[in-house]
């Protein structure tokens, strides 16, 4: 029998633990001094209860139980690039140091056979970075596969693209896009675990716009597709991959991305379409926007919070990418690859399915998340859907507005980053980058850093 040590106790609400903090606080004002916001919409309370979780919630789960025996509960996969200019040897020599899943760059016209030379895909994931049209680079890659003798239902991966990127980087209508969606779709028929459509959230967070209304953006462009009917809605919602880039705001990113797949599940739901949580596949990338050129040693530790955040969240792809990735250095690839294991091998994240289960902070804000998702989405059906208030001008207006307010903020001391604007290293232990100048076409959205303006203001001296 279980004794309740606390049963001389009456029990005490949420309410009176806050007529407690204000009487401590001697006068001053409650909301004023102990809450916060988070992403300009969520108030953020100083303490959360049972009382603040709408219904009972129950554990997450991320992913389907492995069907390999002595498998850890919880498992992702830890991605890096690889480049065109990369050699064999050098894709080797990551997967036999804790990579698991390669991100191609390509053009289309690369030697695969050349550059994947002793890769065997059927152990690992392969997601398809298209520079230029996906057509090409996706159909190489299947010639590939195919030529390695492996059975097509084991090659898993997905081509990270959508069909918002013919508008973005190529100025083209929207209804391009959907025709390309269509065949890249149909090549991909023989593969089931491959996914040939990716939400891309990532274009606007990683540009600046708010990495909520990242997601709402990026559900209201899935709407498009499913409602022009050129691909079955099954077969659609079966080729879909999520992705999202993860920022500073760590517990926000956690719930940011549970929030995500049960909004998932919720919308297929309504197309007649049951989709379990633990059925969708999320890769999660480290956020070049929270990172800085200055003092560039600081990116380690963002680096990992987001990357730890991106796990508890429920990321089954974790992909860590250095400042400057393309040109990164030989060891800060290497310290980007060895996040992951250690998460696993020292934080033993990989012990549990869903270690932030019963945290009354987390739960409340992930329903609060959904909440705010599904208001979101209706708005934004209420304005005309998501390509008319692209073809407004609306979605750039929106996230280069915040892009302008929050640089200026760091440009002005408002916002503190360490490194930059607060607390830089000694001349002597400071290590800084050159600085690539933001440009950005009328029609594009592209990434950029929070701390672009100190950057430039400091560089330029």
């Amino acid at each position: 029998m279980t004794q309740n040590l606390f049963s001389e106790f009456a029990p005490t609400s949420k309410s009176d633990w806050i007529q407690q903090a204000i009487k401590d606080l001697k006068g001053r004002d409650f909301d004023q001094t102990l809450t916060s916001t988070l992403w300009e919409k969520i108030t953020l309370q100083p303490f959360y209860t049972s009382e603040d979780i709408p219904e009972k919630v129950s554990s997450k789960i991320f992913h389907p139980e492995s069907e390999i025996l002595g498998m850890s509960a919880r498992n992702w996969s830890n991605a890096v690039s690889v480049y065109p200019d990369f050699s064999s040897s050098q894709i080797l020599e990551v997967l036999q140091h804790g990579a698991d899943a390669l991100v191609l760059h390509l053009h289309g016209f690369e030697d695969l056979t050349q550059l994947l030379a002793g890769v065997i895909p059927e152990y690992i994931s392969i997601f398809i970075r298209p520079i230029g049209n996906p057509i090409p680079a996706l159909k190489q890659f299947f010639d590939w596969a195919d030529q390695t003798g492996t059975d097509p239902e084991k090659i898993k991966g997905g081509l990270l693209w959508a069909p918002s990127d013919v508008v973005f980087d190529w100025n083209e209508p929207f209804g391009l896009g959907l025709e390309v969606l269509e065949e890249l779709i149909e090549m991909s028929e023989p593969y089931p675990n491959f996914k040939p459509l990716t939400l891309k959230t990532s274009r606007y967070s990683e540009a600046g716009g708010d990495p909520v209304q990242a997601i709402v953006w990026s559900m209201g462009e899935l709407i498009e597709i499913l409602d022009s009917e050129q691909v079955s809605v099954d077969r659609l919602f079966q080729s879909i991959l999520l992705e999202a880039s993860i920022g500073e705001s760590h517990f926000g990113e956690i719930a940011r991305l549970r929030a995500f797949r049960e909004a998932m599940s919720r919308l297929a739901a309504t197309y007649d379409v049951q989709i379990p949580e633990e059925k969708w596949e999320l890769i999660a990338q480290t956020a070049q926007w929270s990172k800085s050129v200055l003092d560039v040693h600081t990116n380690l530790i963002r680096q990992t919070y987001e990357a730890m955040a991106g796990v508890l969240g429920g990321a089954n792809h974790l992909w860590l990418r250095p400042i400057l990735e393309e040109d990164a250095g030989e060891l800060e690839q290497r310290i980007a690859r060895n996040v992951s294991t250690i998460l696993k091998e020292e934080s033993y994240l990989d012990k549990i399915m869903d270690p932030t289960a019963g945290s009354f902070y987390i739960d409340s804000l992930t329903s609060t998340l959904v909440d705010i998702l599904k208001k979101g989405l209706k708005d934004l059906v209420g304005m005309g859907g998501w390509q008319s208030i692209l073809e407004k001008g609306s979605i750039h207006e929106s996230v280069r507005s915040r892009r302008q307010a929050i640089q200026q903020a760091y440009f002005d001391g408002d916002f503190s980053k360490i490194g930059v604007n607060k607390y830089p290293a000694l001349p002597v232990l400071q290590k800084n980058y050159s600085l690539d100048y933001f440009e950005e076409k009328s029609n594009e959205l592209n990434p950029t850093r929070a701390s672009y303006l100190v950057e430039l203001k400091t560089l330029e001296q």
